[in-house]
């Protein structure tokens, strides 16, 4: 009977020990790991980029000027956004589908002018950010080169009501090339 008794109170030992390196009784397990760049890590940004200027390609409605240009882009998830870094501008582009894996990010924003009664303007703009770096995401690139296509269009509940009234005959558009540089 104690071989039987010492033989139960064996196998529970290794039984107690088995258990206890599968569980982390005991011992310490391992740490969770964190989300990555773009994934469940939380909000990045915004991140400050700028440029001292810009290369027009064309510009049919004389929308943009060769100046130091600044935006802030910000990436939560799948979402980035990217905006005018002045106050007073409404110029705002952004994606649902950014991946921290693309080398190119393409951003697309929309507003509407309707300051010149009965005159309403669409601008549609498109930043295509093509990375210097393909190998890491948007967030951890030094520099990214950017393609901006700017469109204008007459939208007047009235076809026409734009002319005389807009600074250019519409519809109109422009691209520029240029460099972002990330402040860190």
């Amino acid at each position: 009977m104690n071989k039987v008794i010492l033989a139960i109170g064996l196998i529970a030992v290794v039984a107690a020990w088995g258990c206890e390196s599968d569980t982390g009784i005991g011992g310490s397990g391992g740490t969770a790991g964190t989300g990555g760049t773009g994934g469940s890590g939380g909000v990045i940004g915004p991140l400050t980029w700028t440029t001292p200027g810009q290369t027009i390609v064309g510009d049919d409605c004389d929308f943009f000027a060769d100046e130091a240009l600044a935006f802030e882009i910000t990436i939560d998830g799948s979402t980035v956004i990217m905006q005018d870094a002045d106050p007073e501008s409404s110029l705002e582009a952004s994606t649902d589908n950014y991946s921290p894996e693309q080398n190119e990010v393409l951003l697309t924003g929309t507003t509407t002018n309707d300051n010149f009664p009965p005159c309403i303007v669409e601008l549609e703009d498109a930043f295509r950010l093509l990375l210097d770096d393909p190998d890491v995401s948007l967030a951890d690139n030094d520099t990214v080169q950017v393609t901006w296509d700017h469109t204008e269009a007459d939208v007047s509940i009235v076809a026409g009501d734009c002319e005389g009234e807009w600074f250019v005959p519409l519809p109109c558009s422009g691209e520029v090339t240029f460099t972002l540089t990330q402040e860190f």
